[in-house]
Order: structure tokens, then sequence, then C-alpha cells
């Protein structure tokens, strides 16, 4: 996944987020996950892409065990730009 992907992921995924910081029904995962969207775009800038990858996986991982998105919702998160 390109760099500008990943970064784009993790600007949707804060700004979707933002009505569960309200009352959270997974509060203690919720600050969590947004710190780690907070962190990958700092890692992709540090070239450190392996790191961001790993944590966006582990980002989705926890948004479908908490019901937030269905799998095939987050492959279409991921997929490219098809004009790009």
């Amino acid at each position: 996944m390109k760099d500008e992907k990943i970064i784009a992921i993790c600007e949707f995924y804060k700004k979707e987020l933002v009505p569960y910081g309200k009352g959270a029904y997974f509060p203690e995962t919720y600050k969590h996950i947004m710190y780690m969207l907070w962190m990958i775009p700092q890692f992709i800038k540090e070239g450190r892409k392996e790191k961001a990858n790993r944590w966006l996986g582990f980002v989705q991982g926890v948004l479908w065990a908490n019901d937030v998105y269905e799998i095939e919702d987050m492959k279409e998160h991921n997929r490219q730009d098809e004009n790009k």
C-alpha cells in the first residue's frame, strides 16, 4: 500500500471514530487505537513503513473485533484508488 493511502486511512478512521470517544463502548481500547492512528503517519515519515503497516493491521483488527467495521469494509478502505 502506498504511504499516502496509509495516511489517508488513518485520517479517515480518526474522523469516523470521534463519536466513539464520547461515551465509547470500548473506552480504553479507543484511546489506544486513536494514539496509534496519530503515530502511524509519523512512522511513515520516518521510513518505518513495516511498523506502520503492522500498527494499521492491529487497529483494523480492533475495529473488527468491536463491530465497528466488517472485514469487507476494511478491504475496501485499503483498496488503492484506481485513478492513482
